[in-house]
């Protein structure tokens, strides 16, 4: 939940533009699209030729207090391969910096 948007409610109607939502489609599409925030979930119904390939929350990480970015996009496709290289490439790197600071340090 995000409770930044400082206008009152009027009923069920939002007030507000304090989250920013891109969804990404097959055929290279974007749609941009923003809501107040407050409801735990928010379901957004777009009419396109190819379905939806991905979304993201928050993509231009406006909100600075959020303390776990991992968790504010989602895809189709399981990006599961790429995230383990990444991830082995950073420790790779943090090896490297570790032993040429301890061979400096001997």
């Amino acid at each position: 939940m995000f409770a930044g948007a400082s206008a009152p409610r009027q009923g069920p109607f939002e007030s507000g533009r304090g989250v920013t939502v891109e969804v990404v489609f097959e055929d290279g599409e974007r749609a941009v699209d923003a809501w107040d925030g407050r409801d735990v979930r928010r379901e957004f119904v777009y009419r396109s030729r190819s379905r939806a390939v991905s979304a993201t929350v928050d993509p231009d990480q406006r909100i600075l207090l959020d303390v776990n970015r991992t968790n504010n996009s989602s895809t189709i496709a399981p990006q599961a391969a790429a995230a383990a290289t990444r991830w082995a490439l950073r420790w790779m790197a943090w090896l490297e910096h570790a032993m040429l600071t301890y061979a400096a340090l001997v």
